[in-house]
């Protein structure tokens, strides 16, 4: 088990409201044609060939005069209230003008038309907590911006908030111009199989007070609960949950393959790493995260906590990523690597406006705040752009591989 860490954020009953108390999941769903091979027909087309690797993770926060894709009217049903900044009356907007640089690459904008070309009779699967819902519900705006979504499950339901919104937290909406749904799914792991892309994230449970347990048996513990049990940190925890998640993902993609004697549709894993929360002060303080503009370089450093959550996704996704070629899984896992762009952006989140209005009245001198979660639109919107750059990269690999396999 890992060490305890020296800061994280407050631990109040209402901050773990904030987050979801189940393991969330949501499933894209494409439901045409597997994409064509890009060679391989009579007339010898040219082979596609996958685009080399960037490190996304490396760059900076621009200016942009480039707004988002869609805003809090235009895709209001979907996003979570709580998370709807413009419609609770956040009266700044600059938060909303900044594009990541990647140091040694670019980053396209979001198109819609491509993510959705490269899913194509796939099955894209979102799994983890509410920040997970958080990025889904992003990549559900991003797409309906530009082809129109039909909510065809959970209408009627809550806010997602409580055990009676199951109805709203386990929506499906259908892209019906690409013949694709996006759906969620609360029992990811039975439904391996059918899932090509999941995407996994989660960390900020484990910075609660909490008994760990592996196999029925308490393994550790932070903040301990009960009395006469030893500090464990959540470090050591968090990586187990981490590893577990892959090697199930990889053992069942692993079956798979030798059922269908290795011919077996490739799959992949993403990893969206720790993003990071930014209470300054007290939780209820109403300068808690009040920032408007991201820290400027040099500013702010990584901090220890965050930097120990970020190793640990990345270490235990290469370690994923190298079991899977072993065992002949049929398994591409990669790193989703957003902790440091997060880390950044204390102005993205919706504070003080997770609440309609929050100031009508005039000043207050306490008001609760959501640090945790992000703004839709908001910096979330960038981890889907990495995101279709890494479906690309696979997707044209899978292509690549299938052109060569098909040619004399």
């Amino acid at each position: 088990m890992g060490a305890s860490t020296p800061r994280h954020h407050s631990s109040s009953p209402f901050q773990q409201s904030l987050l979801s108390r189940r393991i969330i999941t949501f499933a894209l769903y494409a439901l045409g044609p597997k994409i064509a091979a890009a060679a391989g027909a009579a007339g010898g087309a040219a082979r596609k060939i996958a685009a080399p690797r960037c490190d996304y993770s490396d760059g900076a926060w621009e200016r942009s005069e480039a707004g988002p894709l869609y805003n809090g009217t235009s895709c209001g049903e979907t996003i979570k209230a709580a998370q709807n900044c413009e419609a609770h009356g956040r009266p700044d907007t600059g938060y909303l003008r900044w594009r990541w640089r990647p140091r040694g690459c670019a980053l396209p904008p979001f198109d819609p038309a491509e993510f959705l070309r490269l899913v194509r009779g796939r099955h894209v699967a979102f799994v983890g907590d509410s920040l997970a819902r958080n990025q889904c519900e992003s990549l559900v705006c991003l797409l309906s911006s530009a082809f129109p979504a039909q909510l065809v499950r959970g209408a009627g339901g809550g806010d997602g908030d409580g055990d009676g919104d199951e109805l709203r937290k386990f929506r499906r909406w259908a892209f019906l111009s690409h013949n694709a749904t996006l759906s969620p799914n609360e029992r990811w792991a039975a439904e391996v199989p059918g899932i090509d892309v999941v995407v996994l994230s989660a960390g900020h449970w484990f910075l609660h007070s909490a008994l760990f347990y592996d196999r029925g048996a308490v393994v550790g513990c932070h903040h301990c609960p009960e009395p006469n049990r030893t500090e464990t940190g959540f470090f050591g925890a968090f990586r187990l949950a981490v590893r577990g998640a892959l090697r199930e993902v990889v053992l069942r993609g692993a079956r798979a393959q030798r059922r269908q004697g290795g011919s077996g549709a490739p799959k992949l894993a993403v990893l969206t790493t720790f993003s990071p929360a930014h209470f300054e002060g007290d939780w209820d303080s109403p300068t808690a995260c009040a920032r408007t503009e991201p820290y400027a370089p040099g500013e702010r450093a990584m901090e220890y906590m965050d930097g120990e959550m970020l190793r640990a996704g990345a270490e235990e996704v290469a370690a994923a990523a190298a079991d899977a070629r072993a065992r002949g899984a049929g398994l591409t896992v990669e790193a989703l690597q957003v902790t440091r762009m997060a880390g950044l952006r204390a102005d993205g989140h919706p504070g003080a406006y997770m609440h309609p209005f929050p100031f009508a009245g005039g000043a207050r001198e306490r008001v609760p705040n959501d640090c945790v979660h992000w703004c839709l639109p908001g910096p979330i919107d960038t981890w889907n752009e990495i995101l279709l750059q890494i479906v690309k990269r696979w997707a044209d690999g899978v292509d690549a591989d299938a052109s060569s396999s098909s040619s004399p």
